[in-house]
């Protein structure tokens, strides 16, 4: 609450505040009569609480409305909860907000006006809590606060706990620690009192330790940058305070308070708190005159202010145009110090050219110029930066992180006043060895040039009796090409005719067993009545088989386009393959009762359309075989080796008889009986030929009753 020295200040204020309005004509931007847009809480009592007609009350509901009328201005109060009406204060939907705790984290959001009452947090348990005297004692506490309150704020500044859960409203909150949910909450004491005698909740208690750091000063809030809202509410409610209408109210909501008579030392230090706002306003008086010159200087001044912020953005734009061209450039670009040879920054394609993961390694991994650059040529080097204070284009042997040899092009300069050498560096060990190699080719060709001058000679005069030769041998390609002509003839033929088979396969001979189907259906919906048990289950036997032989045919068109499809080969994310596969396959049950894990899958250079069906078969699979097993589990897991990749599929399922192996990859081979694990038998062999058309192989291990393992490999030459 307020104290005498508060109160003798506020009401210095104010004559402060009516002699600036009276000076500068401030009360003519008052704007009597306009209607103030503001919200309230439901349940912060006594400050903010609904009355018996539903609407919005309290103390600082209505202390809000006499500081609103004393300036001229009308107000219209709404109810909601907490977050919403400060997120609308802070978007502009309304005004202003009765109360309004005072954080750092709030002052980036709203301005406030000068506090009316200071409030103390504590912490409230259930009675017969025992284990919690200070709030170190909350560490490891499962503590409720409402959300976007400051006793939020303070919980989570402090680091009281890491098990905070958040309550639209203090009564929610009260609640649920009552029904034994829990172990405490941190709010406003006198607030917690009230909302606890109001929802006549007997079984919590405040703790008696005091909560250093939640003392919280109360204020009106406006939306930030509201400046002329916040001027004429401050001035509201110093006058509201000046003429006790802040003491009515105060005793209204909290009691009167006990009288006490001032000390000699209070009623000094009243007479001091008004004397000196007597001086302030004498100095206020040669404050005004100087105000028309501020005014105009600040306009000098915000001129100014634009120009060098327009300055300053055309250095930023510039500067991260020279960032991002020294961070892209596909030449390694470094500065270093002079003193010592540091790196003070490089870009990637430095770390990478000199074999590290990154900038960042290469700096923090400092080594002299001694340790990158060859010992015969580094002198040389240096000797021509210390001279010329540049060197250009110089070329020689560099070593990599791991000590391997690299040729690169080295140009520097030196900057004394920075201290630093800054340059570039390009790998040229392409070129290099190319003009090395052409060294050696020149002195082979000329050694070959005499050889084959001394052959041609010989064989020219071999060229005569060869010219025979030559002409049956043009003879025999003509007719090896005629040959070629129509074995190609024949296989176009041959193509036409698969297509054709095709084409028969998938609608002809399909269309006659729809129609069975179709037909054996009408059966059973329209003469049930007239068949017995026996011819249902005739019909049904039929429907069964119609249905297994069109799902036979489609995996035996799709084994065909296996083996005829082009591929189209990209890099493939093996392990997002395996997810979405598994999403799409997986039943709801089956997705809540399998246990899916995926390893660290390397990519693939494969075709993506092929390599889904592989992941579906054989996920599909695990998923079929392991549906009657007590651990219902599938991993996904990779095996990597110089010259090949192993990707597997891993289950705990009814496994196979390792003796029949040479059987899972045929078509139509199957280890189990229909009855317990439905299928074709093609989806091994379908898996089987995609990989084979990838370059790879597949092959598995199990046991009876212990699970399975599947897996395929694709050489290592397709990812590089």
């Amino acid at each position: 609450m307020i104290n005498n020295a508060q109160y003798c200040l506020i009401l210095s204020l104010v004559l402060i505040a009516a002699f600036v309005c009276a000076i500068s004509g401030a009360k003519a931007n008052c704007f009597p009569g306009d209607t103030l847009s503001i919200a309230s809480e439901p349940d912060y009592p006594p400050y903010c609480i609904i009355d018996e007609k539903g609407h919005a009350d309290g103390f600082s509901v209505e202390l809000f409305k006499a500081s609103a009328d004393a300036v001229g201005f009308e107000v219209d109060v709404k109810i909601g909860i907490w977050k919403k009406i400060m997120n609308d204060l802070a978007e502009g939907r309304i005004d202003a907000l009765p109360l309004v705790g005072r954080t750092p984290e709030r002052e980036k959001l709203f301005d406030f006006t000068m506090p009316y009452l200071s409030l103390h947090g504590a912490v409230f348990v259930r009675k017969g809590t025992a284990g919690i005297n200070s709030l170190e004692d909350l560490y490891g506490k499962e503590i409720l606060v409402m959300k976007d309150d400051n006793a939020e704020e303070f919980v989570r500044r402090e680091q009281l706990t890491d098990k905070i859960t958040t309550t639209n409203t203090f009564e929610e909150a009260f609640r649920t620690l009552s029904s034994g949910e829990y172990d405490a909450v941190v709010t406003q004491r006198v607030m917690g009192l009230n909302l606890l005698e109001e929802l006549d909740i007997t079984n919590i208690e405040a703790l008696n330790f005091q909560v250093p750091g939640f003392r919280q000063d109360f204020c009106f809030a406006v939306q930030k940058g509201d400046t002329l809202l916040l001027e004429r509410l401050n001035e509201g409610l110093s006058v509201v305070i000046a003429n006790d209408i802040y003491k009515e109210l105060r005793s209204k909501w909290f009691g009167p308070d006990a009288g006490k008579q001032k000390s000699l030392k209070e009623v000094i230090s009243i007479v001091l708190l008004i004397l000196i706002p007597i001086l302030i306003i004498l100095i206020l008086s040669w404050i005004i005159s100087l105000r028309q010159q501020v005014k105009n200087r600040t306009k000098s001044l915000n001129k100014e202010v634009e120009e060098r912020k327009k300055v300053i953005d055309a250095l930023k734009i510039s500067e991260e145009t020279y960032r991002n061209l020294f961070q892209n450039a596909q030449v390694g670009l470094f500065r270093t110090r002079i003193s010592d040879g540091q790196i003070l920054e490089s870009n990637e394609q430095l770390a990478k050219m000199f074999g590290y993961p990154g900038r960042k390694e290469i700096i923090a991994d400092y080594k002299t110029s001694e340790n990158y650059v060859d010992p015969g040529t580094r002198e040389e080097m240096l000797q021509q930066i210390k001279t010329k204070g540049f060197v250009q284009n110089f070329e020689a042997r560099f070593y990599r992180k791991d000590r391997s040899i690299f040729w690169a092009s080295y140009s520097a300069r030196i900057n004394h006043e920075q201290g630093w050498i800054e340059g570039v560096v390009e790998d040229i060990t392409d070129r290099k060895e190319a003009e090395i190699e052409l060294r050696g080719l020149k002195v082979n060709l000329e050694k070959e040039v005499v050889a084959r001058t001394i052959e041609l000679n010989e064989k020219v005069q071999k060229l005569d009796k060869s010219q025979k030769a030559m002409l049956y041998m043009v003879e025999d390609l003509n007719r090896i090409t005629a040959e070629l002509k129509e074995e190609r003839r024949k296989l176009q033929a041959s193509n036409q005719e698969l297509e054709a088979f095709t084409y028969s396969v998938s609608h002809d001979l399909r269309a006659p067993l729809r129609a069975i189907n179709g037909f054996s259906k009408f059966l059973l919906d329209d003469y049930a009545e007239r068949l017995d048990d026996e011819g249902k289950r005739f019909i049904d036997t039929i429907r069964r088989n119609a249905s297994k032989m069109d799902q036979l045919i489609s995996d035996l068109l799709n084994l065909s386009r296996v083996s005829r499809s082009e591929m189209r080969l990209s890099d493939v994310d093996m392990k997002s393959a395996a997810f979405e596969v598994f999403d799409d396959i997986a039943g709801v049950q089956e997705k809540k009762e399998f246990e899916f894990v995926v390893g660290d899958l390397p990519h693939a250079k494969c075709d993506p359309t092929l390599i889904r069906q592989v992941w579906g078969n054989l996920i599909d699979n695990a998923l079929k075989y392991s549906a009657h097993a007590k651990i219902k589990k599938i991993e996904i897991l990779a095996r990597q080796k110089k010259e090949e990749i192993t990707w597997c599929v891993k289950d705990r399922g009814a496994g196979f008889d390792s003796r029949y192996i040479d059987k899972l990859f045929g078509i139509f081979q199957r280890l189990h009986k229909e009855e317990e694990y439905p299928g074709t038998g093609v989806g091994l062999a379908i898996v089987q030929r995609i990989i084979h058309r990838h370059g790879g192989s597949v092959h598995a291990s199990g046991e009876i009753g212990k699970g399975a393992e599947f897996c395929f490999t694709l050489p290592r030459s397709h990812n590089d």
